[in-house]
């Protein structure tokens, strides 16, 4: 996690072992942190579990989990009324059992072609001068714990980066597009969570605002660029007057608006709204859809095989695809057709899962069953 205004050398405040996104039946987004730590002993665990609430409000967290050897009675009691979860080694172990049935390596969770992927776009960024490194950080990582204009904001500069840049080499192209294409989905999802609270217009109005003067609740940049725009027309109507009462001929001319060139909306911003739309129309597949994102762009598109495994059918089926391709003509929408382009192998791929399916879990994973 970066730190803002840091010093040189110290742009980095912490780092988070794991990072947990949930998504409900309405599509309400919840974040969770885990902390790992390897000692046995009762040294630093209070420290640890205080610093875990300070971090918790830091990021905006829903949830934080300490995860130990072992929990001590006192660091139990201590966590409790903090509202901190903790967990020991034996918890993981069980926790572990009820997930033998999915592949040990997926995608970001130690995939081996995700890793090596991600692991030469690092080396190939360094030749990219015209991607800066902050916005490509971004997405890699700080996207995740970003709000949907944030997210459409970085995305709309990846695509004029690339632009700037011209094509980017594989597998950077498909990597940063992939992590454009999460960043796209979790502000649609973020922002269709919304929709029980706010219509259409209003989440339009709010969007517009946070994208155009930076905040989603302005009531004071726009009312003053229209004062200013006031004050252009009185002084120009005035000398205009002086002009021709002086005996010149008259010639109107209307300057530009200020409150328009700060305030219009993002040509992308309705068909991005539409995108919202779908998801909250169909809530049982989008709240799954950042998996099957995350799959596909980091896994199957790659060349691994994880993503065929029986455990994930019911994140491929023909839905998904669908709005996975409604998805992927929004990131064309906001960052451009290069961008877009690099992703369109996923119109290939064979989406045959089944939502209905249920794999038995108490089966030992095997090899991923081919399509």
């Amino acid at each position: 996690m970066p730190a803002e205004e840091a010093d040189t050398g110290r742009a980095v405040l912490t780092d988070i072992d794991i990072l947990s996104l949930d998504v409900d039946s309405r599509l309400r987004l919840s974040r969770s942190s885990l902390e790992c730590k390897s000692g046995k002993g009762q040294s630093g665990e209070p420290d640890t579990i205080l610093w875990l609430v300070g971090f918790k409000q830091l990021l905006k967290l829903d949830r934080v989990t300490l995860v130990r050897q072992i929990v001590s009675p006192r660091g139990q009691s201590l966590a409790r009324k903090l509202d901190v979860t903790v967990m020991d080694e034996a918890t993981v172990a069980r926790r572990e059992k009820a997930h033998a049935w999915m592949p040990a390596r997926f995608a970001h969770l130690d995939g081996p072609a995700c890793l090596d992927a991600e692991s030469r776009t690092t080396g190939q960024l360094k030749g990219l001068p015209d991607i800066p490194a902050g916005l490509a950080r971004f997405l890699r990582g700080d996207a995740l714990l970003a709000d949907s204009p944030n997210l459409l904001a970085a995305v709309q500069a990846f695509g004029v980066a690339v632009g700037k840049q011209g094509v980017l080499p594989e597998p950077a192209a498909g990597v940063l597009s992939g992590h454009s294409l999460m960043a796209i989905l979790l502000a649609g999802i973020q922002d269709a969570g919304r929709l029980d609270a706010f219509p259409v217009s209003s989440l339009r109005r709010r969007l517009v605002s946070a994208l155009t003067v930076g905040d989603p609740d302005d009531t004071y940049v726009l009312p003053m660029l229209e004062k200013a725009d006031a004050l252009i027309r009185f002084i120009q109507d005035q000398t205009h007057k002086a002009y021709v009462d002086a005996g010149a001929e008259p010639i109107r001319l209307d300057p530009p608006s200020l409150r328009d060139a700060i305030a219009s909306a993002p040509p992308y911003v309705d068909y991005y709204l539409n995108f919202v739309e779908r998801l909250r129309e169909n809530p049982q597949v989008a709240s799954g859809l950042l998996q099957t994102a995350e799959l596909t762009c980091f896994d199957a598109l790659l060349g691994d095989s994880a993503w065929k495994s029986d455990s994930f059918s019911h994140l491929f089926t023909t839905e998904h695809k669908g709005l996975l391709l409604v998805a992927l003509k929004c990131l064309e929408e906001v960052a451009g057709v290069q961008v877009a382009s690099s992703l369109r192998d996923i119109h290939d791929l064979p989406f045959r899962g089944s939502a209905g399916k249920v794999p038995d879990r108490r089966e030992p994973f095997d090899q991923p069953t081919l399509y």
